[in-house]
């Protein structure tokens, strides 16, 4: 391509969420040069609209016994803490920690086996029972007739952990069009280069020794455009619930009911005007009620939160509803793979962590099927830096 400026880096990233970002961190601190290209102001697939749960797995175990899902989990909130602590490749000392655990909280008819399960040796450090004397104000009633534990399970602010991890690669972020301010060049299922058209109107010829598709449900389409077909791609639909009123009690939790899936999980969080509100998601936000209207999934959550937490008063709140998709490699059953996925296919790596905790373990992944070279040269890229996306309570 005569005329261009040429450029080169070590690794070029294709998405702007949190596996795209938290692996570039890893593999810039790791010396290596690196270029992270976005359609997309940053988070706005699944980060920004993800609880923040850093699951430890005991989610999974909710019938009663551990799963492979809920092993491969097992040692990631000790990673992510890490990083809020500032130690290691990802900084994040100055993301927010919105809870350092989870309640586990029981149905008054779960059967005492599973309540057993979570107070037994297996889970010793991992699950602990509440005395009642030291409920939490959201339990802190003597209605509530369950049984109630603390789970090891931190919850982060995604929107300031997002921020964090764009500020350790602001300089190597970069905002395009597919198709006018960025070309693919391919050939036979592989990337040969990627022509960024600036501001300027200068054009660079960016040449990759690999090449990351960590764009979430972006990938299907990058994969679509190179021909590739293996790995495919599934969504599994979301249908989460948000309730906003002034005075909520803070509500991190996990609910054990008698199907294998929690009825509720729980969080909460501070929309950019300050107001208190619950993101509710669980089994509720799943199959059924992604089928249900917004009208019908509030009713329905409604109906649920009465029947079971008659003592909270939601009066006058606020109730909307945001609906995605959780993308990830395409299962045999159409349940999420148990740990994350990268596969290599020539200059290629294809990415997805499968879940916001494991984001840890697929960046290492990455970083072992990748190599420091010569290093970038030539970059003079005169294209935007996108900005922060916004999480689904501060959407219009």
């Amino acid at each position: 391509m005569s005329g261009t400026q040429q450029a080169k880096c070590d690794t070029l990233i294709l998405g702007g969420g949190v596996a795209a970002l938290w692996t570039a961190n890893v593999l810039k601190a790791a010396g290596q040069s690196v270029l992270v290209l976005t359609n997309a102001p940053l988070g706005s697939g699944q980060t920004l609209a993800a609880q923040g749960v850093i699951h430890g797995g005991l989610k999974y175990a909710v019938g009663g016994k551990l799963t492979d899902s809920s092993e491969a989990l097992a040692g990631m909130p000790g990673r992510w803490l890490a990083a809020m602590r500032g130690e290691g490749p990802v900084d994040l000392s100055s993301a927010k920690l919105l809870s350092d655990h989870q309640l586990m909280w029981s149905l008054p008819n779960v059967v005492s086996q599973v309540v057993s399960f979570f107070g037994s040796k297996a889970l010793r450090g991992r699950s602990a029972a509440i005395p009642r004397e030291d409920y939490p104000a959201v339990f802190d009633t003597p209605d509530y007739k369950g049984r109630l534990f603390r789970i090891d399970e931190p919850v982060v602010d995604p929107v300031s952990m997002l921020r964090e991890l764009a500020r350790g690669v602001a300089d190597e972020t970069y905002l395009v069009e597919w198709g006018e301010s960025a070309q693919l060049e391919t050939s036979d299922g592989q990337i040969e280069s990627i022509a960024l058209t600036g501001e300027d109107g200068q054009t660079v010829e960016v040449r990759a020794g690999t090449y990351l598709l960590a764009a979430g449900a972006g990938n299907g389409e990058l994969l679509a455009t190179l021909g590739i077909t293996e790995p495919a791609m599934q969504r599994r639909p979301l249908h989460q619930v948000i309730v906003r009123k002034a005075g909520l009690p803070d509500f991190y939790s996990v609910c054990v009911g008698t199907g294998p899936k929690p009825p509720l999980v729980s969080t909460t969080h501070v929309d950019s005007a300050g107001r208190t509100v619950w993101y509710l998601g669980g089994d509720l936000a799943e199959q059924e009620g992604v089928a249900r209207s917004e009208a019908e999934q509030i009713a329905f959550t409604q109906t649920l939160l009465a029947k079971l937490m008659p003592w909270i008063d939601l009066t006058g709140a606020e109730w909307f509803t945001w609906r995605g998709d959780r993308a990830e490699p395409l299962t045999g059953t159409g349940d999420r793979p148990p740990g994350a996925y990268c596969r290599r296919i020539g200059n290629l790596l294809v990415a997805w962590p499968t879940k916001l905790a494991l984001t840890p373990d697929l960046a290492e992944q990455v970083l072992r099927e990748t190599a420091r070279q010569s290093g970038a040269s030539g970059q003079c890229l005169t294209l935007p830096h996108p900005p922060l996306g916004k999480p689904p309570w501060d959407l219009p």
